[in-house]
């Protein structure tokens, strides 16, 4: 089991409401999604809380929960159903994984590319739940998605495959009504505006926030350096213009990055894991430093993953409100633990 408490932020276009106040000035109310994991002090997560059970706030302001959906891969429910400390039609069972290659240049990094698609390739057959939905996708000249959200493991395992290859990867889906990437990313998005990781992972979370619910990102890279981004003594000194414009939509949409290092070796220079280390915080995800095998990775994230309650409130910003928005998530019972990302930025 585990101990964290994962937030993210999810603002969707029929979510938005508009008053008149006094004064004539324009307020948006923003309905604000909210995922959220809840454990005890051993690590165990709680079951059965409902809306009257959370305590949030916003830059300090008091919210009222609207509401709260638990969603569970089922291997944390040890009763039947109809016997759960909780009713029945609040609980989910869909998880959305992303299984994103960051394909580095170069023979010497081939072998470990490899296993790290063997590893993901494991995962969905071994790991992967009747209501898992997974997509494959990687980085090179631009973002190429081989699979989109798919229950399919053999179509999966083709994408793992194609991941290896420099092809033109899927500019279209089929599904109508499935959750998809591929239905809310534009192919000139795809082809013109994905040059770097950072725009990659942008488009991602922009075409993922439809989708209600939490989405896990897992990330196999052998560091991130952009342009723009400049190396002194072995770190990173300043920041790419599409870093916080990448985190921003991680977040509206309720994405959680886990990055896996490709490489073994424990000599490498600070600035790679620099990046891949702040991705993992800025999203609340968690970042595998060192790896000989990357199968005992996804297995923590498997667990990392296995539910969460999904909680909404509504809050009011004057149109056209900028920044930083400081979010606190807390439960009644002291003896619950809980770990939450710092908030969410309008206007990104």
């Amino acid at each position: 089991m585990f101990k964290q408490l994962a937030i993210c932020f999810l603002f969707t276009a029929g979510a938005f409401a508009q008053q008149q106040p006094q004064f004539g000035e324009k307020i948006n109310v923003n309905v604000v999604l909210i995922d959220a994991v809840v454990t005890d002090s051993r690590g165990n997560q709680i079951l059965g809380l409902d809306r009257n059970d959370f305590l949030v706030t916003e830059n300090g302001v008091p919210q009222t929960v609207q509401s709260v959906d638990y969603f569970t891969n089922r291997q944390l429910l040890s009763s039947p159903e109809s016997n759960a400390p909780f009713k029945a039609e609040r609980v989910r069972d869909d998880r959305y994984f992303v299984f994103f290659f960051d394909k580095p240049t170069g023979a010497a990094f081939f072998d470990r590319l490899v296993r790290a698609r063997r590893a993901a390739a494991e995962f969905v057959d071994k790991e992967m739940k009747p209501g898992d939905r997974v997509a494959v996708v990687a980085h090179d000249v631009r973002l190429k998605i081989y699979s989109d959200f798919t229950t399919d493991k053999t179509q999966l395992k083709q994408a793992l495959q194609e991941a290896a290859m420099f092809g033109r990867g899927l500019d279209s889906t089929t599904e109508a009504t499935a959750p998809s990437i591929l239905r809310n990313l534009d192919r000139s998005t795809l082809i013109d505006r994905t040059g770097t990781v950072y725009e990659a992972l942008q488009a991602l979370g922009d075409a993922m926030r439809p989708i209600h619910a939490r989405k896990d990102v897992v990330l196999f890279s052998i560091g991130i350096v952009e342009p723009g981004e400049d190396v002194r003594g072995g770190m990173i000194i300043n920041t790419s213009r599409f870093y916080d414009p990448m985190i921003g939509a991680l977040n509206r949409a309720d994405v959680t990055v886990y990055p896996i290092n490709l490489l073994d070796s424990p000599d490498q220079p600070q600035f790679v894991h620099q990046t891949l280390q702040r991705i993992a915080s800025d999203t609340n995800g968690q970042y595998f430093q060192f790896n000989t095998s990357f199968v005992p990775a996804l297995r923590t994230i498997e667990k990392l993953t296995n539910g969460y309650y999904l909680i909404s409130y509504a809050t009011q910003k004057a149109a056209g409100e900028r920044g930083f928005q400081k979010v606190n998530v807390a439960v009644k019972n002291a003896d619950f633990r809980v770990r939450a990302r710092r908030g969410y930025s309008l206007g990104d």
